[in-house]
């Protein structure tokens, strides 16, 4: 048997952060953090975290950004907070949470969580990552009718409904969370600049250049309109000092029709798809040591 706890984390500019740690029989020496996607609550990890503590290696914690789930605090409109936020207070939050209480921490992210995670200062306490359709958001790395949604979506869908509405609507991202509107500016800038995240920035750069440890990357076949190939082997090249991998799963090579961006997550996978991230991280549970 495994249980689920909800808790708060305080970040370091005192927001209270929603998370849920879930834990087997025996509490485990090792977590995994499971670090969302943009327009996904911590519930929708829920199935992968209740898997992943059936070993008995791993507790797991998940948890939603501030302006996200359980991290709103009142009006989405009326929420402040950067998408920079969600990485250099809110992932440093948890790292450091996870910090006082386990031995080895290993990280899945989902989507944007690829490029926020050198934002944590205290990332080097994760021992490897694992990035399910991250990319860099420029929009010079989709291509077709792909490329010309994707215009759409950063110079007219953005500009427009966080005008109207004070936030992005999450019927914008085909969900139904919403994101707070000074997030949804930063990330407008990301999608808009040929180095992505980085923007240019000598500082932002150096903090990727930071991260040392194995990273491995997993790229859907036909996750074409939110992470297509080209997108995630650039943000992978944002990470010129980490021990890289990249795996390009095509569905019909296990046996499906489609996985798409969110499939991943999605319990009718789950013995297909999740045992890959847990053999990932039990390799390192003993190296470095």
């Amino acid at each position: 048997m495994h249980k689920a706890e909800g808790f708060q984390i305080i970040s370091e500019d005192k927001t209270k952060i929603s998370a849920t740690l879930f834990s087997g029989d025996a509490k485990s020496a090792h977590l995994i953090i499971v670090s969302p996607a943009a327009g996904a609550p911590q519930h929708y990890y829920k199935g992968f975290a209740d898997y992943a503590c059936q070993y008995k290696e791993f507790d797991v914690v998940t948890f939603d950004y501030r302006g996200i789930g359980g991290s709103l605090h009142g009006a989405v409109k009326d929420e402040r907070c950067k998408m920079s936020d969600w990485g250099d207070q809110d992932l440093k939050s948890v790292i450091s949470w996870a910090d006082e209480k386990y031995d080895k921490i290993f990280l899945i992210g989902h989507s944007v969580a690829g490029q926020i995670f050198p934002k944590a200062a205290n990332n080097g306490r994760i021992r490897s990552a694992y990035f399910v359709g991250s990319q860099s958001a420029y929009h010079g790395h989709w291509k077709g009718l792909w490329w010309l949604y994707v215009l759409i979506f950063w110079y007219i869908l953005i500009p427009l409904t966080v005008s109207a509405y004070r936030y992005l609507p999450g019927w914008t991202m085909g969900g139904n969370i919403d994101i707070p509107k000074n997030a949804a500016k930063e990330w407008r800038k990301w999608g808009t600049h040929p180095q992505g995240v980085l923007q240019g920035n000598r500082e932002m750069a150096q903090k990727f250049d930071s991260v040392r440890i194995p990273v491995h990357f997993v790229n859907i076949e036909d996750d074409k309109l939110l992470a297509p190939s080209a997108a995630t082997q650039a943000l992978m090249h944002f990470y010129r000092n980490a021990v890289t991998t990249f795996q390009f799963i095509k569905p019909k090579d296990l046996g499906l029709e489609r996985i798409g961006h969110f499939g991943f997550f999605k319990k009718k996978f789950a013995r297909k798809l999740w045992p890959m991230p847990i053999f990932f991280f039990t390799q390192y549970l003993n190296k470095f040591d």
